[in-house]
C-alpha cells in the first residue's frame, strides 16, 4: 500500500500497481514474443517478475499467495473479523473454483487482442491501490471498486474468497504447484481433523497423504495446527522436512533476495528509466532515455507536466496527435530523436 500511495502522490519514480503485478508479464507476453512494445504502464522488469514468479512457484508452490501477496494478506485479516463462516455447498464450491481459470483466459485473451491492460477498470486490486486517488477512483475504476467491496464483504465470512474463486494469478501458480518441489505430507490417521479445519482454502488435508491440490497456498497452517508432538503432518522442501516457520523464512528471503539481485543487475526496471527535472537553475531539461513505447500523452503524465508544456519541452510540433508513441514522432518530424538531451533557457 505504501508503494501505491507514493506512486499516486510522489510521482513515477515509484512503480505503479500495473508494473508490480505478477500477471502483467502474462498480459504482455504476446506482444513481447512478437517483438512489439510493452503494453502501456508495463515495463521490461514486469517480464522478469513474471518469469521469476513462475520459477518460484515450481520450487515453493503457491507460496506467493500464502506469504507475499498483499491482497491475500488483506483477505487473511478480514477473515479474522467474524468467527461465523459461511460454508459454500461442496458442489457449488467445486464449480466456483473454476471461475478463476475462466478469468485468467479472459484477461490474457483480451490483453493480447486489445494490446491494452484491459482488466484495469474491473480489477479490485487496482481499485484498492487507488484508494488514495480520490475522484479518479470513482471516475475510472467504478466497476473495480464495486467488485472490491463485494470481495471485502465476502472475505469476512468466506476465507480467502478472491484467492479461491477469482484470482487469475492464483490459477497460474496453482497449476505449477502440482509439480512443485515443496509438499505437505501426512503420516497419521487424520482422525482429529484439525489440519483440515485450519486450512484457509478449505482443503480436506486429513484425506490426503500428500497434498497436491492446486488450491494449497503452502501457508503451513495445517502443519502448525497438528497437535502431535511427533508432528506427523510435515512440510517438505526438496524432499526434506522443514518447520513451517523455516519454510516461511525461506520463501521471504528467496523472493525478496532475488528481486534485490535483479534490481542490482538492471533486470527489474519497473519505472521510467530516467526522469529529468522539469526545471533546474532556470533551464528546462529535455527528457533523456524516456521509453519510446509510450504515447506523448502518457509521457506527459509520467513526468507530471501539462500536455502543452511537454510538447514544448520535447520539441514536438502541435499537429502531432497526442496518441502518437514517442518513437513514432519521427514519422511526422524527419530526423526526430526523443533520446537526445537538450537544455533550453526558460522564457
Amino acid at each position: 500500500m505504501l508503494i501505491h500511495y507514493l506512486h499516486i502522490h510522489g510521482g513515477v519514480m515509484y512503480p505503479s500497481v500495473h508494473a508490480v503485478c505478477p500477471l502483467g508479464g502474462l498480459e504482455n507476453l504476446w506482444a513481447w514474443l512478437g517483438g512489439q512494445a510493452n503494453l502501456q504502464k508495463l515495463f521490461s522488469g514486469t517480464m522478469t517478475f513474471f518469469f521469476f514468479t513462475l520459477i518460484f512457484s515450481l520450487v515453493f508452490g503457491r507460496a506467493f499467495c500464502g506469504y507475499i501477496c498483499p491482497f491475500g494478506a488483506l483477505q487473511e485479516l478480514l477473515g479474522k473479523i467474524s468467527k461465523k463462516k459461511i460454508k459454500v455447498p461442496e458442489k457449488a464450491d467445486k464449480y466456483l473454483r473454476l471461475v478463476k481459470y475462466a478469468v485468467l483466459a479472459l484477461v490474457t485473451a483480451m490483453a493480447w487482442i486489445t494490446a491494452t491492460i484491459w482488466i484495469s477498470p474491473y480489477d479490485p486490486w487496482t481499485a484498492f491501490a487507488h484508494i488514495w486517488s480520490g475522484s479518479e477512483l470513482f471516475a475510472e475504476m467504478g466497476a473495480g471498486l464495486t467488485i472490491l467491496v463485494i470481495v471485502v464483504g465476502a472475505s469476512i465470512f468466506i476465507e480467502r474468497f478472491f484467492c479461491k474463486y477469482l484470482c487469475p494469478a492464483g490459477a497460474v501458480y496453482g497449476l505449477l504447484a502440482r509439480i512443485s518441489l515443496s509438499r505437505i505430507k501426512r503420516n497419521c490417521g487424520g482422525s482429529c481433523g484439525k489440519c483440515g479445519k485450519a486450512c484457509p482454502m478449505n482443503i480436506d488435508v486429513a484425506k490426503a497423504r500428500t497434498v497436491k491440490s492446486t488450491e494449497c497456498i503452502a501457508c503451513g497452517q495445517c502443519a502448525a495446527a497438528c497437535p502431535s508432538k511427533k508432528q506427523p503432518l510435515n512440510m517438505t522442501l526438496f524432499g526434506k522436512t522443514v518447520k513451517p516457520l523455516a519454510f516461511m523464512l525461506a520463501v521471504v528471503i528467496v523472493f525478496f533476495g532475488c528481486l534485490f539481485v535483479f534490481d542490482r543487475v538492471g533486470w527489474l526496471q519497473i519505472t521510467v528509466p530516467t526522469i529529468a527535472s522539469v526545471e533546474e537553475n532556470g533551464r528546462y531539461l529535455r527528457i533523456i532515455d524516456l521509453r519510446g513505447s509510450m504515447s506523448i500523452e502518457l509521457g506527459a503524465m509520467y513526468v507530471g507536466m501539462e500536455l502543452a508544456d511537454f510538447y514544448e519541452l520535447m520539441e514536438i510540433p502541435a499537429h502531432v496527435p497526442k496518441e502518437t508513441w514517442l518513437k513514432e514522432v519521427v514519422s511526422y518530424v524527419p530526423g526526430y530523436d526523443f533520446h537526445v538531451m537538450k537544455a533550453t533557457k526558460t522564457k
